[in-house]
């Protein structure tokens, strides 16, 4: 198992994985979550974001295939969320193939370390209401829940 930065070159593939994380969300709330992606918008944003000084694409390896990748970003301060030098795993992700391979737990780990890097006091993610074997996984990283989002859909 190889945890690494991903590159430019990376970005197909994590652009694969991150519509079906899109895809994913849609299914557990199709009025929340917008089928919004497209891979050529993903692969340019995913790419774009392997050079960016405040972010950090990180993609696990078996055997020198990619089966999963994690998005990290950091900020000095975030008003709207009241919170002091947060980083945020907005994505981790693992093909189904390489579930349980411990890739999950190494993405997590590195992600940690890279918000530490960043020099971050905390990290912080979202999950949907509906993952309850993401939100188990979180848990047993040691996150707590400490938000709740709540949506009103205007357009009914």
């Amino acid at each position: 198992m190889l945890v690494r930065r991903a590159t430019k070159d990376d970005a197909a593939c994590v652009a694969e994985f991150a519509i079906k994380l899109v895809e994913q969300h849609h299914e557990y709330d199709p009025e929340r979550f917008a089928l919004m992606a497209s891979f050529d918008g993903m692969k340019w944003f995913y790419g774009e974001q392997t050079d960016t000084k405040d972010a950090a694409v990180l993609v696990a390896e078996i055997e020198s295939r990619v089966v999963g990748f994690a998005y990290i970003t950091y900020e000095e301060r975030n008003y709207a969320e009241l919170a002091e030098s947060p980083a945020h795993l907005h994505d981790l992700y693992v093909e189904e193939s390489a579930r349980r391979s411990g890739a999950g737990e190494a993405l997590m780990d590195a992600a940690v370390e890279v918000a530490k890097e960043f020099g971050a006091s905390k990290l912080i993610l979202s999950v949907a209401v509906k993952n309850a074997t993401g939100s188990i996984f979180f848990e047993k990283c040691g996150f707590r829940p400490t938000m709740t989002e709540m949506t009103l859909n205007l357009s009914q």
